[in-house]
């Protein structure tokens, strides 16, 4: 049990079953005075108080630490206090163990999930996480990288700006606007914007306009998933076009079909493929809608930008009068974007890492229901950013420069 115990200035006594609660007394190796109220330092001592003390479970049993903490007289004012127990919050009448354990748990799950899994109450979960966020959040500085995702996700009815590092795939903050007054203010005050070389965004113009402005040596490259889907609207269109020709029960039949439509030729079965061929019989229109949609696709199969501007061009052209409204987004995109469309074949980068962590960071919100956004922030900064590895970097480097030699005094 000694070895359970593992604080390194409390000693196991010993330990008993209570309800199914394990109790564990402790005692302290050496008695750590109380902070003195007076110069002189001088202390009495008078009794001890029994006080527990919730600490993380031993062997999945809830445990509570029990120890006969000291009192002290000041003999100068006659001042009563307690010994100091480093290994224990005395405030929360937790060890500093568990209160570290807490924290780490109300970043990884909803509050009251951590709670429950603890056996503690939410309100105790959030006051700690509260207290830890703010703590490492005010000593958060944004860096920016090299390659800068930016995206939106919609949170509380209203778009939130989310930008990462696309390279390392690390969250770097979520601002409550994405006007572009406010981020020009935002990066204005953050700076390190003539570090930043590319810029993946979706098609907004007012991301380009701010990366004109604060980034002058990056270029924008427009995510690739965010083109190609373009596509699929036009395949959406044509397939709900057939709705008004076709029987109640075919309009069902060809709706439960929208998922294999939207497969890509080159990697569907044989079975997929085969499903295909048979819808194409039945509707050929959407054959041609298909084949064009995939040819919009195999333009980011090319190796070269000079082969994919080629290839880009002749699908402008070709592109049957018929399929000019259903494929509108496809052509407004490349006619507004083209150059920045086709810099991804200079700079092969895409926001996949900033859509995958939107949809994190909006199952965290469903899931803690009741988040507000500085809640929000600080927890999927705290989960998917860089914040607690700046912070215990900056402690390591701290204890290193108390432990090494001082080197040689100048006179």
């Amino acid at each position: 049990m000694t070895d359970l115990l593992r604080l390194s200035r409390l000693a196991f006594v010993d330990s008993y079953d209570e309800d199914g609660t394990l109790i564990v007394q402790a005692k302290s190796i050496r008695h750590h005075e109380p902070y003195g109220c007076c110069p002189l330092f001088s202390f009495s001592k008078m009794g001890t108080k029994t006080v527990r003390y919730r600490d993380h479970a031993i062997q999945g049993q809830p445990t509570w630490l029990e120890i006969k903490r000291q009192r002290f007289r000041c003999n100068a004012c006659g001042k009563v206090g307690y010994e100091v127990l480093p290994d224990i919050d005395t405030e929360r009448r937790i060890t500093k163990r568990f209160r570290e354990h807490l924290q780490r748990e109300a970043i990884k799950y909803p509050f009251t999930m951590a709670a429950e899994i603890n056996g503690v109450h939410e309100t105790l979960i959030r006051r700690i996480f509260d207290e830890h966020a703010k703590r490492v959040m005010r000593k958060y500085n944004v860096v920016l990288p090299r390659v800068l995702g930016m995206d939106e996700i919609y949170i509380m009815k209203r778009p939130r700006f989310v930008i990462g590092d696309v390279e390392n795939s690390l969250m770097l903050d979520m601002q409550e606007s994405r006007k572009q007054t406010n981020l020009n203010d935002y990066f204005e005050f953050i700076g390190g914007g003539d570090k930043v070389e590319v810029v993946c965004q979706d098609m907004w113009s007012t991301y380009r306009s701010v990366t004109r402005k604060q980034f002058p040596n990056a270029v924008t490259v427009i995510d690739k998933y965010h083109v190609q889907r373009t596509a699929n609207a036009a395949v959406e269109l044509v397939r709900k076009a057939h709705f008004i020709r076709i029987s109640n029960q075919d309009r069902i039949r060809l709706k439960r079909k929208k998922g294999l439509l939207l497969a890509r030729w080159d990697k569907a079965s044989d079975k997929l493929k085969d499903d295909l061929e048979k819808l194409f019989v039945e509707f050929p229109n959407l054959r041609a809608v298909y084949e064009w949609k995939e040819r919009f696709y195999d333009i980011y199969e090319c190796e070269t930008r000079a082969a994919a501007e080629k290839a880009m061009t002749e699908w402008m052209l070709n592109l049957p009068p018929e399929f000019e409204r259903p494929f509108k987004q496809s052509r407004d995109a490349v006619k507004n974007w083209r150059p920045h469309i086709l810099r991804y074949f200079e700079h092969r980068y895409t926001s996949a890492y900033i859509e995958r962590l939107n949809g994190l960071i909006r199952k965290m919100n469903v899931q803690g229901a009741g988040y507000d956004f500085s809640t929000l922030r600080a927890k999927a900064l705290l989960k998917h950013g860089r914040v607690d590895r700046e912070v215990e970097g900056q402690k390591l480097t701290n204890r290193l420069a108390r432990t090494l030699p001082a080197g040689p005094r100048l006179v």
